[in-house]
């Protein structure tokens, strides 16, 4: 009995000294390097729009959709597709394309009331987000253009402007708004 003892407690002495060795070896060996790719999402800033009051789409301008998004280079391009709709108590805002992005959304006619309202744009990274919502009302005894068109402060380093409406992507352009040194 005095020999089995002996052999348990040398086998039990020598389970501890391969436990000691084993966690020794495994903390002396050089743990592998790992790359951890972390994304980073762009940081979002608020744009402001100012509607451009006294236009309306005139009708040589044909739309190849139904929800039609415009981006306005110049001044010639603006005065294509749009009329002034002077009125005796109206004020005409003028669109500076040196310092704004001008750019509209148009539905095809409707004989419904329908009203397009920008409700936000942001600055995502390099990119213009244009949200709006299309509201569609009571039935009217004439054709009516749903039209919207307005401006925004030209951002540095934006390269893309997407219009959103009513949730969904309609179209993107590309802006090239050069960085100001």
């Amino acid at each position: 009995m005095k020999g089995l003892k002996t052999i348990v407690g040398l086998l039990v002495i020598s389970m501890m000294a391969c436990m000691a060795c084993t966690s020794k070896t495994s903390n002396t060996k050089p743990q592998q390097d790992t790359l951890a790719t972390v994304e980073v999402a762009p940081q979002v800033l608020p744009v402001t729009v100012q509607m451009l009051n006294g236009y309306f789409l005139k009708n040589t301008y044909k739309l190849s959709s139904d929800t039609e998004c415009i981006l306005f280079t110049n001044q010639a391009s603006f005065d294509l597709a749009l009329g002034v709709a002077k009125t005796m108590n109206n004020k005409i805002d003028k669109p500076d394309f040196e310092k704004n992005i001008v750019a509209g959304i148009a539905l095809k006619p409707a004989k419904q009331k329908t009203n397009i309202v920008i409700t936000k744009a942001e600055k995502a990274g390099e990119m213009i987000n244009v949200y709006a919502e299309v509201t569609i009302g009571e039935a009217i005894t004439y054709t009516m253009q749903p039209f919207a068109v307005f401006c925004f402060p030209k951002e540095e380093g934006v390269n893309a402007l997407n219009f959103i409406v009513d949730g969904k992507v309609i179209r993107s352009f590309p802006l090239n708004v050069p960085a100001t040194n």
